[in-house]
């Protein structure tokens, strides 16, 4: 016992001079202080042994009666309970220690004002990380997490405004009152202070990761919301676009918004979409755009952008699809040739779509009218035997009976001096050779 009392009071003689320090508020009674020293003694070199649960002893001593004895004790406490609530199984202890945490974080703000300029985000990024799964603690985290933004400003830790906008989330699914004007309140202030510190790092050079990881997922909890439609991409988005067209980020954002929102008719979500599609080539964005200029009756943007599509994927299925819509477009634009040539590939790269291909194709060649000469019905008939074998191909009865109501009469045949079976050359753009095939009903 007395090698111990010796230690406590080796203990004390040594802090003393950290004691006389600045930010310490000794009682002035030379007993008392004495007494409160050893107090924090014990507390600190229990803290300091790991020896939590005895630190908890004299830290809650401390607290009673010298709250504003040093901020040391709220930073050291905080610690303890934290470490109480990650290790702890019981749920009502587990609960006691957050109620701890943010209680020591209070009362180190009430105490020391000013450090609530300073870490009033590392104790909201706490209460998250403790409550968020407390649906009763919704609030009281909005609360916390807008007050932290209004004090810190643009130096607020990256994961509060990430934090924010997931508790926006789950007070929406929580039936907390979050009207949309509020939401995107909340939103804008969360990507104004993260694009700030993204400027600010990029001027010195640093990592900006964090901070565009966090807008990604900020983005995607607003996208959840259901809040964003297109006069919010018009008055926010676009004029910062039109500003900033080479912003690759800003027009993913608003070409993912706009997407899912159904804002895809204006021009801004194309040039959006080009600027994701320059950043980013992939096949999903070359085929929207292909889809667009096809819309516009832009033809050779279409084939243009459909071709780019082709090359950015393995898939035949995809392959095919591109292909397809290059071969209807072609034949809208009355190319012909071109329409067939793209329908030919259509098939090579995915087979499935030999009905509509061979289809496409016999179609063209029933509607090719300007290839007759009008000085024979059996040379001018052929390209209905022409359609009618793409129709076999495709296995399209309908189309096949179609085509052949058109075949020669065995009357015509016989006056023109021809013979069934014999090769028939179909000139034009169809440029086939057929056999000659009369009419079915024809005697």
């Amino acid at each position: 016992m007395k090698s111990k009392v010796l230690y406590i009071c080796g203990m004390v003689l040594l802090a003393s001079s950290a004691f006389a320090q600045n930010g310490w508020n000794w009682p002035e009674d030379p007993e008392e202080k004495k007494e409160v020293q050893l107090t924090y003694t014990l507390y600190s070199d229990s803290y300091k042994g790991g020896n939590y649960d005895e630190a908890k002893v004299h830290l809650d001593k401390l607290l009673t009666n010298y709250p504003k004895l040093n901020k040391s004790i709220y930073i050291n406490g905080i610690k303890i309970y934290k470490e109480a609530w990650k290790n702890e199984k019981d749920a009502t202890k587990k609960s006691a220690a957050v109620d701890k945490v943010l209680s020591l974080w209070s009362g180190r703000f009430e105490h020391y004002p000013s450090e609530e300029k300073t870490n009033i985000d590392r104790m909201a990024i706490d209460a998250f990380l403790m409550l968020y799964r407390n649906s009763d603690k919704t609030q009281y985290l909005l609360d916390l997490f807008g007050k932290t933004m209004e004090v810190r400003g643009e130096k607020t830790n990256y994961s509060v405004p990430k934090y924010y906008m997931r508790t926006v989330t789950l007070a929406k699914a929580r039936g907390i009152d979050m009207n949309e004007s509020k939401i995107l309140e909340i939103y804008s202030d969360a990507i104004r202070i993260l694009e700030a510190q993204i400027k600010s790092l990029k001027s010195q050079g640093k990592s900006t990761s964090k901070q565009e990881s966090a807008i990604e997922e900020i983005d995607g909890d607003l996208s959840k919301l259901g809040v964003i439609d297109c006069d919010f991409i018009v008055a926010k988005l676009v004029p910062d676009f039109e500003q900033n067209p080479d912003d690759a980020e800003l027009a993913q954002k608003i070409f993912s918004f706009a997407f899912d929102g159904g804002c895809t008719d204006a021009q801004w979500f194309t040039n959006a979409a080009i600027k994701v599609y320059d950043n980013d080539p992939n096949y999903g964005v070359a085929f929207l755009l292909a889809s667009r200029y096809l819309k516009e009756k832009d033809y050779a943007t279409a084939k243009e952008y459909f071709l780019k599509a082709v090359d950015l994927t393995d898939d035949n299925t995809d392959k095919g699809k591109a292909l397809k819509q290059i071969a209807s477009a072609s034949r809208i634009a009355g190319n012909k040739v071109e329409a067939r040539e793209y329908a030919l590939k259509t098939l090579e790269a995915d087979p499935s779509l030999a009905s509509d291909m061979y289809t496409m194709i016999g179609e063209m060649y029933m509607g090719s009218s300007e290839c007759d000469k009008k000085t024979s019905q059996i040379d001018d008939r052929a390209r209905f035997i022409a359609a009618y074998e793409m129709f076999v191909k495709a296995g399209n009865r309908s189309r096949m009976a179609a085509a052949k109501e058109q075949f020669p009469t065995i009357s015509d045949i016989f006056t023109a001096n021809r013979e069934e079976g014999e090769n028939l050359k179909v000139a034009c753009w169809i440029n086939a050779t057929v056999k000659l095939q009369r009419r079915p009903d024809s005697q």
